[in-house]
């Protein structure tokens, strides 16, 4: 499996079994098992309430909360999930 990141939360995919799931049960590779479950969203929230939300894990990714929170500033307005079309 390629590298390639979550495009709700950009955690780093990097086993198949990290996965969301469509309706039908066939994996889906944009999004992980977290954020993308059967077709659906778990958490429907806006943009800001999930980088709130994600901002608690920093410590899981090796960075402070503060910086996680910086992070998910930058990168969510650039994936599939939030960019504006």
């Amino acid at each position: 499996m390629e590298q390639n990141i979550c495009q709700s939360c950009a955690m780093p995919l990097t086993s198949e079994d990290q996965l969301g799931t469509e309706k039908d049960g066939r994996i889906n590779q944009d999004y992980c098992k977290y954020c993308y479950k059967d077709g659906e969203f778990i958490d429907k929230v806006s943009m800001e309430e999930y980088i709130d939300m994600c901002s608690e894990f920093g410590e899981q990714a090796g960075m402070t909360n503060e910086q996680m929170k910086e992070y998910c500033t930058k990168i969510f307005p650039t994936l599939k999930r939030w960019k504006k079309a």
